[in-house]
């Protein structure tokens, strides 16, 4: 098969005839298959889509040819972009693999943002992994996450959006909507942006129903719903660490996750002061990031590039 096709066929500007001639090459051989996966992983803006086109055509073998294509062709247009306003990926942004009915998307900095197949709008912070599947067959749109991700969901009563985490699955028709779940960390939250998400405690089948501006925390095994505290520290979309009303050790903390740095305390105590005020700009580096922490707090710090480790020491 001629690659410039293929390339042309990976961008939807292949007329129905040709999307027929490559249908039938596809269904030929695995090798056929896999081809167009190097193809489709070579390309700078990695607008990669199907993992398993042997799945997407057996779920969908009743339907017509030209719709099945046309599905197909859509999620591999699914552009990823970047949230701060860049247009392509490298490889230092994500890491991605294929294999079974989903793919994986991880997130190396952030934050990163990219479009599923039905419309619905995901930004992934630094070190989240996002796994997804090119086309949603089924009652139900899932996805899973590790890390923390902001979700602008495609409205669709008929088919529900789920999201799981090892703690807690989120349920929705269409909304907007923050997680951050680790599992190293024990953590969960949630907050809602805009909508009404349904939240259910993978352990104990609690289920937890939010309202705009509210968000629910995992503990002790229990969901625990407050207010959103400042609508700012979900601005990490858009490349911002909000600093107000956090202490050092959290901010320490985010840091860690955020520019994906080690940071070791030597001699610090932990200030229990909160920020009143700031943000930061991720694009502008952790070392301007940590000389914001020395201008309020009493401590110095050494930065090692080649190990990406930070030492702290209390003055």
């Amino acid at each position: 098969m001629d690659k410039e096709l293929l390339y042309k066929y990976l961008k939807c500007l292949t007329s129905p005839q040709e999307e027929e001639r490559i249908a039938a090459w596809l269904e030929a051989s695995a090798e056929n298959r896999a081809e167009l996966n190097r193809i489709r992983l070579q390309l700078e803006t990695l607008a990669f889509a199907a993992p398993a086109i042997d799945a997407c055509y057996e779920q969908d073998r009743r339907r017509n040819l030209t719709i099945r294509l046309r599905r197909w062709c859509t999620a591999a247009a699914a552009a990823v972009v970047l949230a701060a306003g860049v247009s392509y990926f490298t490889a230092q942004h994500v890491r991605t693999s294929i294999g079974g009915a989903m793919q994986t998307l991880t997130a190396q900095d952030g934050p990163v943002r990219l479009t599923l197949a039905d419309g619905t709008s995901v930004w992934l912070n630094a070190r989240t992994t996002l796994e997804y599947p090119a086309v949603f067959a089924g009652r139900q749109r899932t996805v899973r996450i590790s890390g923390e991700a902001m979700f602008d969901v495609a409205h669709d009563e008929t088919q529900p959006f789920v999201v799981e985490t090892y703690a807690c699955d989120v349920r929705v028709l269409g909304t907007k909507f923050n997680v951050s779940a680790s599992e190293s960390e024990g953590s969960f939250e949630t907050a809602l942006i805009r909508g009404r998400v349904e939240i259910r405690n993978r352990t104990t089948h609690e289920t937890v129903t939010l309202h705009p501006d509210e968000t629910v925390m995992l503990k002790n095994d229990r969901l625990v719903r407050s207010t959103i505290a400042d609508p700012d520290d979900y601005l990490w979309t858009d490349g911002y660490v909000n600093l107000k009303g956090h202490t050092f050790e959290e901010l320490i903390a985010r840091y860690r996750k955020v520019f994906d740095v080690r940071i070791e305390l030597d001699g610090v105590r932990m200030p229990d002061t909160r920020f009143k005020w700031g943000k930061i700009c991720v694009k502008d580096g952790v070392d301007n990031a940590m000389k914001v922490l020395q201008n309020a707090y009493p401590i110095t710090y050494t930065f090692d590039t080649d190990t990406r480790t930070i030492v702290v020491r209390g003055q």
